[in-house]
């Protein structure tokens, strides 16, 4: 395998894209144009002209640049066309130039622990549409119950009608719950993908039709993930109703949903499925927080 590293300026736009959208661990966080948003620098290490490549977010402090996890991407790892023998694999990542970095591996990373420094794992739950709605829901949590016969009875509308700028004036509002703040560069990422139609907004109103929340997904492959939502209840019972009207339209469907952003607070009321992603720690990153 012949693998070498590249900078941002020295990547092949197309045949990088080409790569992740081809391969079956592929995932929109490694696209390019998602990457040029969510970090102001980013290389990559390739192997065989594309057929393997492993994105690398850069950022510079004071005393050094690293390798980092964006806050805007749950994982990245890397992603292969075709098979990746662990020794590949692992090659892969020795060819990281930098001496300080910190990766999340996507779920399908499964490397060798010799050699590497495995500083912690990531779960988050996934959900498997292949089923038809009735046995989806017999997986579902106790508390669920209430919020599907909330939507059933009509007692709260989700549309799919929004754009950018009317979800984020949404999440900025005094009395809606939001966890995730950098909202300028939330906006870029659902502006770009609304535009290629690879992500939808939902809203839902309640019987005076006022908008009680709000959800944003991001579709790659056969993945549909939940990157952001707000709400005007704490336990997010209306963002769960939008998830399950999704649910309602895509059941039977050979597509994933997954929760990397919201596992405990709503992905577990649909499913006890998890993915793994291991973290990779090298130099001073092993003692600074994981999310910049």
């Amino acid at each position: 395998m012949k693998i070498k590293y590249c900078k941002r300026e020295q990547i092949d736009h197309d045949l990088w894209d080409a790569c992740v959208k081809k391969a079956v661990n592929g995932h929109v966080f490694a696209q390019s144009w998602y990457l040029d948003i969510v970090c102001d620098d980013w290389g990559a290490v390739v192997a065989d002209d594309y057929l393997a490549v492993l994105p690398l977010p850069l950022k510079r402090n004071s005393l050094f640049k690293r390798v980092y996890s964006p806050y805007w991407s749950p994982y990245l790892g890397i992603i292969n066309q075709q098979p990746l023998p662990e020794k590949d694999g692992k090659l892969m990542l020795e060819h990281i130039p930098n001496r300080n970095f910190e990766l999340v591996m996507n779920a399908h990373n499964k490397l060798p622990k010799s050699g590497l420094s495995i500083s912690n794992v990531l779960k988050f739950s996934v959900l498997d549409l292949i089923e038809d709605l009735s046995r989806i829901e017999s997986n579902f949590s106790p508390e669920m119950k209430s919020v599907v016969d909330s939507y059933k009875a009509k007692k709260l509308t989700v549309v799919r009608a929004l754009n950018g700028t009317e979800y984020i004036d949404f999440v900025k509002r005094d009395n809606v719950y939001s966890e995730r703040s950098d909202l300028p560069t939330l906006l870029k990422i659902v502006s770009f993908a609304l535009r290629y139609k690879s992500a939808g907004l939902y809203a839902a109103y309640d019987e005076s039709n006022s908008m009680i929340a709000g959800a944003f997904i991001l579709k790659s492959q056969k993945c549909l993930s939940l990157i952001h939502c707000a709400d005007v209840y704490s336990k997010h019972d209306a963002v769960k109703a939008i998830v399950y009207h999704m649910l309602e339209h895509n059941a039977g469907s050979n597509l994933t949903l997954e929760f990397p952003f919201y596992s405990k607070e709503i992905g577990q009321g649909f499913s006890d499925n998890e993915h793994h992603c291991l973290v990779y720690k090298k130099g001073l990153p092993k003692w600074i927080s994981l999310i910049s």
